[in-house]
């Protein structure tokens, strides 16, 4: 379990800084070009990775189609609001208000792959909740209340953590009887596929008008000379982190891994203030604060019962 809980660490700090990168390229190019860049390039370090293990091309082969087909939807779909979300609010916001994450998949653990979760750990998702919820009252009209802007940015973090959570309940029902290179691979070729398709509307919509005008942002714009490399960069990040963290999924529980996303917020804060000069309110700290003491009594409550066990 412990080597689980060590490459999940390093997985949130190998996606903070393509997160990083997503930021820098958003403020320019569409969500559909980065989702793009995201995957295409990620699936450039798999193969590397496999051919490396000695697993190419065996690896990619699958008998449960459909299963990487879910799984793959509900990342593309994570990719996009997480990436929307990063280019509407602060760095350190969006990643708090994606703790809601790990709080989802605590449940659908529970629920859908029937693992233990005990009343500590459901005392842990209300405690979570309650953190996540006070971070969206700030954004949706409660104490320093932020603009339209800020909501619908938090309405996409918080999507993206529900589609997230998905994504991983479905990546540990995959890795008991897939290889991990096949479940990296399917998520990357759709959302390659799925970047593409982005431009390809925004291209060929029609009209004129404010969602006109939204939807033609997203066609192809070609990188400026000097953004290349931080765009192939995310992509490169991605899929090294892609391969850390599905490998955590394989080695320990889905509801104890998901707890150390929230060292993800300490590598934000410090890319946000270095990278952007931004700070996260007084607000959005305490709610995180409460989401991550959340978090420790999960893990806490795990090891006693291993103990006791």
């Amino acid at each position: 379990m412990l080597r689980g809980i060590g490459l999940k660490v390093a997985s949130t700090f190998v996606f903070s800084g393509m997160v990083a990168l997503v930021k820098f390229g958003s403020t320019t190019y569409s969500i559909g070009e980065i989702v793009f860049f995201r995957s295409f390039f990620a699936i450039l370090v798999l193969f590397a990775w496999l051919v490396a293990r000695g697993e190419f091309p065996r690896a990619l082969k699958t008998q449960w189609l459909s299963g990487h087909l879910l799984r793959s939807i509900a990342g593309s779909t994570s990719l996009i609001l997480s990436f929307s979300s990063y280019a509407l609010l602060p760095l350190a916001d969006a990643t708090a208000l994606g703790y809601a994450g790990p709080l989802f998949i605590v449940v659908m653990a529970g629920v859908l792959l029937h693992e233990r979760i005990g009343a500590s750990r459901w005392a842990a998702v209300a405690l979570g909740s309650i953190g996540v919820l006070l971070m969206l009252w700030e954004k949706l009209g409660g104490v320093d209340a932020t603009t339209t802007r800020g909501a619908l940015g938090a309405f996409c973090a918080i999507g993206n953590a529900f589609a997230v959570s998905s994504a991983m309940i479905q990546t540990r029902r995959l890795v008991k009887t897939e290889h991990m290179g096949a479940v990296v691979f399917y998520f990357q070729s759709t959302g390659s596929i799925v970047g593409v398709l982005l431009m390809m509307v925004g291209y060929f919509w029609p009209g004129s008008g404010d969602v006109a005008d939204f939807m033609h942002a997203q066609a192809w714009i070609t990188p400026r000379p000097e953004h290349w490399i931080p765009l192939i960069g995310a992509g490169l990040l991605g899929g090294l982190g892609q391969i850390l963290m599905t490998s955590s999924y394989k080695l320990a529980d889905a509801s104890i891994i998901a707890c150390f996303d929230y060292t993800s917020m300490i590598w934000a804060l410090v890319l946000g203030a270095v990278f952007f000069a931004e700070a996260p309110s007084v607000v959005v700290l305490i709610g995180a604060a409460i989401v991550a003491a959340a978090g420790v009594m999960v893990i806490l409550s795990e090891r006693r019962w291993r103990r006791m066990a």
